[in-house]
């Protein structure tokens, strides 16, 4: 509910201009978050067992999704992330999140957990691997950092011993360093994160604006639907920035 409230606090202005109708963004995810409501009481009343015989299938289709994206996807912002489904898009990075887990999580109840590096990397490795290269490739580091910590988990509760998730973390780590420094937008953002004011017209435009939305709304901010950034100045104000919109 308070989600809710705020995406239409954020919002109201831009799609007032875009459409006509305030409570348009509102209206989206409303929609969602009762879809969502509705599949919690479905899966909460199903025995998560049944699930198991879906994990293959589940994989084959993201990886699917997550390859079909790359050719018939949407861009946006130079990023090719969203399959267009009628009125809606969707990521397959997300669905993909939701299949590995399962995968992960039904095939270590069948074996033991991994306790080498060598028995980590087949399949889980590579298949978890493959997923956040196709990521990578659209591209979406967030997502594949977010599938990377997802398999982390799921390997820690099935007894993967630390030294082993250790030394995967470490190549994992060094990999997302080498993607990072040899994409310059990528490594322009580490940068402007570290020193946004050094940039504040271009790459630390966003942080920089920000820190001046949760400066001017101070402790107790200037009131529901009266901040100024996201009219004017915080692109994307009610989705990526919308923790500053809240802040002011």
């Amino acid at each position: 509910a308070f989600g809710l409230v705020m995406v239409y606090s954020a919002s109201s202005a831009r799609a007032l201009l875009g459409s006509d109708d305030p409570a348009y963004y509102l209206k989206r995810q409303a929609l969602f978050a009762v879809i969502g409501l509705a599949g919690l009481v479905v899966f909460a009343r199903t025995d998560f067992r049944r699930l198991r015989q879906s994990a293959g299938p589940l994989v084959l289709a993201s990886f699917a999704l997550l390859l079909a994206v790359l050719v018939i996807g949407t861009t946006v912002n130079g990023a090719r992330r969203w399959i267009p489904v009628g009125s809606f898009t969707f990521q397959p990075s997300e669905f993909a999140k939701v299949a590995l887990a399962l995968w992960a999580a039904a095939l270590l109840a069948r074996r033991p957990a991994p306790q080498s590096l060598r028995e980590l990397l087949r399949p889980i490795g590579f298949v978890v691997g493959a997923a956040c290269a196709l990521i990578l490739v659209e591209p979406d580091l967030g997502s594949a950092l977010a599938i990377a910590i997802m398999a982390a988990a799921v390997l820690l509760v099935s007894g993967t011993p630390l030294r082993t998730l250790a030394g995967a973390g470490a190549i994992t780590g060094a990999l997302i360093l080498a993607a990072i420094w040899f994409e310059p937008y990528r490594r322009a953002r580490i940068f402007s994160f570290l020193d946004p004011w050094q940039d504040p017209d271009g790459a630390g435009f966003q942080s920089v604006q920000a820190m001046i939305a949760l400066g001017s709304g101070g402790i107790f901010g200037v009131g529901l639907g009266e901040s100024v950034q996201k009219i004017y100045y915080l692109p994307e104000s009610s989705t990526d920035m919308i923790f500053a919109i809240i802040g002011e």
